[in-house]
């Protein structure tokens, strides 16, 4: 299991058409081979972060052109790109 971990920004007058827009961003991240999982979560100030899980490093590169055409998706809604690193020990801590 591998894991990509995002954290972003958005702009406080775009926090309502970010979270409006969410549904329409998993449909297209459901569409993204190889990604598991993927949750986000944003604050009230517009801070957020996604986590998504891939069965290996090699999966997650082979999404990483798909995953940044969704981000450019959302690019107008951020102050700035996101910020993404990336983690091979994954642990599942409630099952």
């Amino acid at each position: 299991m591998y894991a990509r971990i995002s954290t972003f920004q958005v702009k406080p007058d775009q926090i309502a058409a970010m979270l409006a827009v969410m549904p329409e961003t998993g449909a297209k991240l459901k569409q993204v081979p190889g990604i598991l999982e993927c949750k986000s979560a944003i604050d009230s100030s517009g801070k957020g972060v996604v986590f998504a899980l891939y069965p290996s490093p090699e999966a997650a590169a082979l999404a990483a052109d798909a995953i940044r055409g969704v981000w450019g998706g959302l690019m107008g809604f951020l102050a700035g790109p996101p910020s993404a690193g990336g983690y091979e020990h994954v642990n599942d801590l409630l099952g």
